[in-house]
């Protein structure tokens, strides 16, 4: 839906564009503006996201990733080390010995590989194949261990990868047999590993800012933890792989990147509530719930995400002075058996900036799930996206 509504507005808006993700993530958005041949930039204060963003950039701009996957595999069949390349904080605890054995050999076959663009596509089949492979569940984004019973033998560590790595190799394929018709051109991209909140983007004053985001729904603690869902592969990736500036303190313990993520520290918490509630009607209202219900203290968090969004959307706005289009993709979680407006929220801010809302379109999603202990089990049904013109 995403790319429809980008091909809508390239119609009505022609000349220079560049596509801005500032919650970039796996990259999806990303994928839609490349294969439009839109320059694109996007950020993201995870370091594996921005890796994977990077990876993928590297497939479009034609790195060697069969000849990357060659290296590895042949390296791998010549190493017989079986020492551990790899020492933290409870690894014996996500990986025994055995299986730790088994990922040394996978992360010296990589280092092997000279390519940086194909290197970090390599990296990628390795984190997914932590993911897959380590004691943690796969069930869940929170790093949770795995039942006995359920965990998976050092022997089909390698064999998880390469299955990992011949399906990559397919999707390589199928993405530049769709991209070849393009030519010798290819757009630009700008992947920076930083918070949303204060990433320079040196935005070029002569493109129009086409924004197109999935902002998260809530602090990674109280909804979704991606700094926990990261924190193994991270942990076995050279930090000279990986993006970003101090990526060493984003590892520090399990919690350290969700705590440095929008929401996640409630430092200041009044005082942030208190702008945003001068701001947007909507959360005004739901504060007012909350402090009716006697749920004030419960929804701190969610006060402190909602001001450091705005502060992220507002740094946006103000790295182009140009004109611009948003596209942003929310949803409605429940804290406290509280629903929180996101939706009405984002329109009260991007008003507040000066934008106007010029179309809603709403769709299901039967099957997205917030953590019970903060949504009693509560179900998100729909999603809005919201298209943005800023003149």
């Amino acid at each position: 839906m995403q790319g429809d509504i980008i091909d809508v507005i390239l119609d009505h808006k022609p000349g220079a564009c560049r596509v801005l993700d500032p919650f970039v993530g796996s990259g999806t958005v990303m994928t839609e503006a490349l294969v439009r041949d839109l320059d694109f930039t996007g950020v993201d204060i995870n370091p594996l996201a921005a890796l994977v963003c990077e990876a993928k950039a590297a497939i479009d701009a034609g790195a060697d990733v069969e000849g990357a996957a060659q290296i590895v595999l042949s390296t791998l069949r010549r190493d017989v080390c079986e020492s551990i390349e790899v020492e933290f904080p409870g690894r014996a605890k996500w990986f025994d010995d055995e299986s730790a054995v088994k990922f040394s050999t996978l992360r010296r076959a990589i280092i092997q590989v000279g390519d940086k663009g194909a290197r970090k596509v390599m990296w990628t089949v390795f984190a997914e194949t932590v993911r897959l492979c380590s004691n943690s569940r796969t069930s869940t984004y929170k790093l949770h261990i795995r039942a006995l019973g359920d965990r998976v033998g050092a022997d089909r560590v390698l064999q998880t990868f390469e299955t990992n790595l011949r399906q990559s190799l397919m999707r390589v394929r199928e993405y530049r047999a769709l991209i070849d018709a393009r030519g010798d051109k290819r757009p630009s991209v700008r992947i920076i590993c930083d918070d949303a909140r204060k990433a320079a983007l040196d935005w070029p004053e002569t493109d129009h800012q086409l924004l197109v985001t999935s902002p998260p729904y809530g602090d990674n603690q109280t909804t979704i933890p991606y700094g926990q869902f990261s924190y193994l592969a991270m942990r076995w990736i050279p930090q000279e792989d990986l993006p970003g500036a101090g990526t060493y303190k984003l590892m520090a313990n399990t919690n350290a990147l969700d705590s440095v993520s929008l929401g996640g520290t409630v430092r200041g918490a009044e005082e942030k509530e208190a702008c945003v509630r001068a701001a947007s009607p909507h959360f005004d209202a739901f504060v007012r719930e909350a402090e009716r219900t006697d749920r004030k203290r419960a929804v701190r968090k969610v006060s402190s995400f909602i001001s450091d969004f705005t502060d992220a959307l507002t740094h946006m706005r103000a790295s182009s002075s140009g004109t611009a289009h948003w596209v942003l993709t929310t949803g409605n979680r429940t804290a406290a058996g509280l629903t929180v407006p996101f939706d009405a929220i984002c329109k009260d801010i991007v008003a507040g900036l000066g934008g106007k809302p010029i179309a809603a379109l709403r769709r299901e999603l039967p099957s997205k799930r917030m953590p019970s202990r903060n949504s009693q089990g509560v179900m998100i049904t729909t999603e809005t996206t919201t298209v943005v013109e800023f003149s």
